[in-house]
């Protein structure tokens, strides 16, 4: 019976890098011709074996074995960011994750229309929305005054009272 490994890949503006972990890798063989990725191995007595059409050109493979992984590089026909590693989208949705700790974004790159992005401010929103989230909250304007911070002080008893009076009559009121 043959397992599906795990892949792991990143990629730069000229490579795509691809890791497979396995402990004592023997017989391997790896190939990428017109682009369509293979990748077979056997490790601790169980083979293993991948392959699919890559989303995007490749010029050229290489590859290098250490202890416990493979670690590929595919060159880049274009330098382009691909969006999937594979043409058809969801294949080995559980085996192909992206390596973060290789992770590149192109440089400067930034979805300038995310609200959330640097130059929208505050995501998107205007102050007045912004104080209107926040319940009206005094935004530093009575600064070096004393702000109710939920503990009863001297004199506070009677204006609890009062509140609750507040609202009893607009409820009575309606």
């Amino acid at each position: 019976m043959t397992s599906t490994p795990t892949l792991l890949w990143s990629q730069t503006p000229e490579s795509v890098d691809i890791t497979i972990r396995l402990p004592n890798i023997e017989d391997e063989t790896v190939s990428c011709e017109n682009n369509h990725f293979m990748f077979s191995c056997s490790s601790q007595s169980k083979n293993y074996r991948i392959e699919f059409d890559l989303d995007k050109s490749v010029e050229k493979m290489s590859y290098n074995k250490y202890d416990n992984r493979i670690a590929i590089v595919l060159e880049k026909a274009e330098y382009e960011k691909w969006d999937f590693l594979t043409k058809v989208r969801g294949i080995y949705k559980n085996n192909i994750k992206i390596d973060w700790d290789k992770w590149e974004d192109s440089e400067g790159e930034e979805d300038q229309d995310s609200p959330l992005a640097p130059s929208s401010g505050f995501g998107g929103m205007d102050m007045s929305m912004m104080q209107q989230m926040m319940g009206g909250m005094d935004m530093g304007e009575n600064e070096g005054e004393d702000v109710d911070d939920g503990e009863e002080q001297d004199g506070d008893e009677g204006e609890e009272d009062e509140c609750e009076e507040d609202v009893e009559s607009s409820v009575n009121e309606e």
